[in-house]
């Protein structure tokens, strides 16, 4: 679980899926509710995906994202 309450602008870089057992899950969480007046973004390492793309982001106040990955190198939204 990855909790973001903050005041400015926040990148979160995912670990490698191949660093992570298949299966593995994260939720990550706009707790602060300022997504919607900052820019917060997840990227997957190079080369990887996240739902067929690099990166994501969370734009609306109190969202919150689950991810799973293949354990090889992909990430999926769920």
């Amino acid at each position: 679980y990855i909790g973001i309450n903050a005041a400015g602008n926040v990148k979160i870089a995912l670990l490698p899926a191949s660093s992570l057992p298949e299966g593995q899950t994260f939720t990550i969480k706009d707790e602060g509710g300022t997504a919607s007046s900052h820019t917060f973004t997840v990227s997957a390492s190079a080369g990887e995906t996240i739902d067929g793309v690099s990166v994501i982001s969370l734009v609306d106040s109190r969202v919150a994202i689950n991810l799973y990955t293949d354990g090889v190198s992909k990430y999926f939204i769920f």
